[in-house]
């Protein structure tokens, strides 16, 4: 079944701290998504694996535990599933997001609710086709 025959897409928020994750997924839904939460970039990459073609949006933090961290992450995604809006969250992302893919968007914490909707829509106005990611 594809979503045009009724199934909704997928946000998949990858964020180690379950009440910010819990917090996205609640203004996610507000978008009529299906929301998906895993704590690592590992996670989120078996997950795109076998869901990739319903996945609308990634919402990472930077700091991941685990050998990947959020801009990694944010560029496995932007190679290898082109589709995809990704948003990229950090309290504290030193230079990492100098290493951003194009396309991605930043937003930093804090970060309020509103915050989200508005990268959500950024996001996923953002060309993503491959000529857009700087590797």
């Amino acid at each position: 079944m594809t979503r045009a025959q009724g199934l909704k897409a997928i946000a998949l928020i990858v964020e180690d701290d379950p009440a910010q994750s819990a917090l996205g997924a609640v203004m996610l839904e507000e978008f009529n998504l299906s929301v998906r939460q895993v704590q690592t970039a590992e996670d989120a990459i078996e997950h795109l694996r076998s869901r990739g073609g319903e996945v609308t949006v990634v919402v990472a933090d930077v700091n991941l535990p685990g050998p990947m961290d959020g801009v990694s992450l944010a560029r496995s995604v932007c190679v290898l599933w082109p589709a995809i809006s990704v948003i990229v969250t950090s309290g504290d992302p030193g230079e990492r997001l100098e290493e951003l893919p194009a396309g991605c968007v930043y937003v930093p914490k804090p970060w309020r609710p509103l915050d989200i909707v508005a990268a959500t829509e950024r996001a996923a106005r953002a060309d993503h086709s491959v000529h857009a990611v700087r590797l």
